[in-house]
């Protein structure tokens, strides 16, 4: 763990003081603070400066958290990925559907920073690593389960790129677009793109 995760605050690590309840809210009251900026303005232009004034806080405060706006984006990817974002792609066989749709809706009311940082206003580096994650995903649990004729070991890494980018890209419009379909809808539109048949 990092030195600055470590430094102490009247004797206190800033590790015991994570389950204090002043530490949670300022920790929520950041995420807020980010939520916020990133609908106003690009990933790469928000300042600590920024985030501190909007969260009404001081660079201390928001040094006791995160090492900087990388370190943010990078504790909050991880808690989320723990979470949920892996069922995203890690998906059984049976009731795709019902568990894509309720990956949308945890990304629509719970992963508000991540839909963000896949928009427009977010970080092209975050977005290609999250598509990334969604490509091994798709060819570890879900290309087994596709039956696809003269199927290949080319076939299924171009089909896990494509599945990745599709993924990436619906929800970079929806977002973008102010997640105006619900998310059964855009679960229908991308189970029919995987159905396509060109005559």
């Amino acid at each position: 763990m990092n030195i600055m995760k470590k430094m102490t605050t009247g004797g206190v690590t800033v590790e015991k003081r994570k389950n204090d309840l002043r530490f949670k809210k300022t920790k929520q009251t950041i995420l807020a603070a980010m939520i916020s900026l990133l609908e106003e303005k690009n990933f790469e232009k928000i300042t600590i400066k920024d985030i501190c004034e909007r969260a009404e806080i001081s660079r201390s405060g928001f040094y006791l958290h995160y090492l900087d706006k990388y370190d943010l984006v990078e504790s909050y990817q991880k808690e989320l990925l723990d979470k949920r974002v892996n069922s995203f792609v890690h998906l059984p066989k049976n009731n795709q559907e019902e568990q894509l749709e309720d990956s949308l809706n945890f990304l629509k009311h719970d992963g508000k920073i991540l839909s963000l940082l896949i928009s427009k206003n977010g970080s092209p580096e975050i977005r290609e690593k999250i598509r990334l994650i969604l490509e091994e995903n798709a060819r570890q649990n879900i290309i087994p389960h596709i039956d696809l004729a003269n199927k290949s070991e080319m076939t299924d890494k171009y089909l896990a790129v494509f599945m990745s980018h599709a993924i990436i890209g619906c929800l970079q419009t929806w977002t973008d677009t102010g997640q105006k379909e619900s998310p059964k809808e855009i679960v229908n539109f991308l189970l029919q793109i995987l159905k396509i048949k060109f005559v």
